[in-house]
């Protein structure tokens, strides 16, 4: 299996498509200009898929397939687009939608990276006290005919652990990194990164805002499309990651399907907020519903990445402080025993 290409690969393609349909120049000869422009590489052979599948009589839409880098989702925006003869529209706010993927994924990198680097370094100090700062109050303890009890002693025997097995420690910090890198650079392993992600109660509105925010995207694109808001819906049914989400969105096309109308199916089905509902009932009565998607789109972008950051604001001192009190504690279990004894002396 091939890897899929990235947002910035995707902003990159789709602009650059959107442009040259823009100009009045066809796929098929913009494909062609494109190839030219690269030197051989993974790029130029990417291109060469399409566009072979396109002299073959194909589409846009069929040479994408064929190439099998592109998302499901910019695969079907693309189709929609060629079937309403509004593929630079569709190119254009393809561009846009990874553009807003984009800035998600950074602002989730960022918020985690700090926070997780604190956590490290830390962890790193607690160790280093433990192996390597109490054995030497250790010996300060038996130069003064002492052993160390109590919860110092209880921390000094988890250090004497840890030096003893560093081998086992090191390797098995080895594969949690191995695990990790796993994740963050292969397709499979982001997808299963992801879903534990959904599952975790942490991440819960930002996970359902992110998944409102494509849905509402999709359909705003959709719409534009030339589809009507119960096709938009059933399309990106198929699309959505959100299992949640999913399950309501097939709710409300049930509520459709009765007899329902859209405004108040979507409503029924719990699938936006409160405001987001009225504005949806608004956007249907005056023929903007298209307009109204996007607006929703980029208003949950924001609340997602708002909720990231909350969280994260919280987590970021909790982790200091948690982790300085139980320094603090490790060192005042060695100093107020050692204290003691050496007022005795005195």
């Amino acid at each position: 299996m091939q890897k899929k290409l990235n947002c910035q690969e995707m902003i990159t393609f789709c602009s650059q498509m959107a442009v040259i349909l823009h100009s009045g120049i066809s796929a098929f000869e913009g494909i062609s200009m494109m190839m030219e422009d690269l030197e051989k590489g993974q790029g130029a052979e990417l291109l060469k898929t399409i566009y072979e599948e396109m002299e073959k009589g194909g589409g846009l839409y069929e040479g994408m397939e064929k190439a099998e880098v592109f998302p499901v989702y910019a695969c079907q925006m693309v189709r929609l687009g060629e079937n309403a003869g509004r593929l630079d529209e569709a190119m254009r706010t393809l561009a846009d939608y990874y553009t807003q993927e984009e800035a998600l994924y950074r602002t989730v990198r960022h918020a985690v990276s700090y926070p997780l680097f604190m956590l490290v370094m830390m962890l790193g100090v607690l160790a280093v006290l433990m192996v390597e700062v109490m054995p030497v109050f250790q010996e300060v303890f038996l130069s003064l005919g002492m052993q160390m009890g109590g919860p110092a002693g209880a921390v000094l025997r988890m250090g004497e652990l840890m030096s003893r097995y560093s081998g086992v420690l090191l390797a098995l910090l080895g594969a949690g990194l191995a695990v990790l890198l796993w994740a963050s650079r292969t397709e499979q392993g982001r997808e299963k990164a992801a879903a534990r992600i959904r599952r975790s109660r942490l991440a819960g509105k930002f996970v359902r805002k992110t998944a409102q925010y494509r849905l509402a995207f999709g359909m705003s694109m959709s719409l534009r499309s030339g589809l009507d808001p119960q096709q938009s819906l059933e399309m990106m049914g198929k699309l959505v990651e959100d299992e949640d989400t999913g399950k309501k969105i097939a709710g409300c096309l049930k509520k459709m399907e009765s007899g329902c109308f859209f405004e108040e199916a979507i409503v029924e089905a719990d699938i936006f907020d409160g405001m987001h509902n009225r504005m949806i009932r608004i956007g249907q009565k005056t023929g903007s519903l298209d307009q109204v998607m996007e607006e929703i789109a980029l208003q949950c972008s924001r609340e997602a990445s708002e909720n990231i950051w909350n969280k994260i604001n919280i987590i970021e001192p909790t982790v200091v402080i948690i982790l300085a009190v139980l320094v603090g504690l490790i060192l005042l279990s060695v100093m107020l025993p050692l204290m003691s004894i050496m007022a005795e002396i005195g």
